[in-house]
């Protein structure tokens, strides 16, 4: 069976920065600037962390989720494939 998404992360300047659920990406964007000591421009990459620490982007997020039955009932009704996955959808 296919790993559980646990965190939500945001890979900057070559750094994976995440928080576990119920984190929201905000959050993590809050951690970068206090890690940092910079605000977050440039490129950055968002989506999550599964439970063995692998970094998902967005879309292969949401057929992960998928997978595992994570999505919250009421967020399935709403993505559609090739949508994206967003916290809210989990947690």
């Amino acid at each position: 069976m296919a790993a559980k998404i646990t965190h939500v992360a945001i890979v900057y300047k070559g750094v994976t920065y995440s928080l576990p659920a119920p984190n929201r990406h905000y959050n993590v964007i809050s951690l970068i600037v206090e890690k940092t000591g910079e605000r977050m421009v440039g490129e950055n990459e968002q989506g999550f962390l599964d439970e063995e620490g692998v970094f998902l982007r967005r879309a292969p997020a949401l057929i992960r989720a998928r997978k595992t039955g994570q999505l919250l009932k009421d967020r399935e009704l709403n993505n559609n494939v090739g949508m994206k996955l967003y916290s809210e959808d989990l947690w």
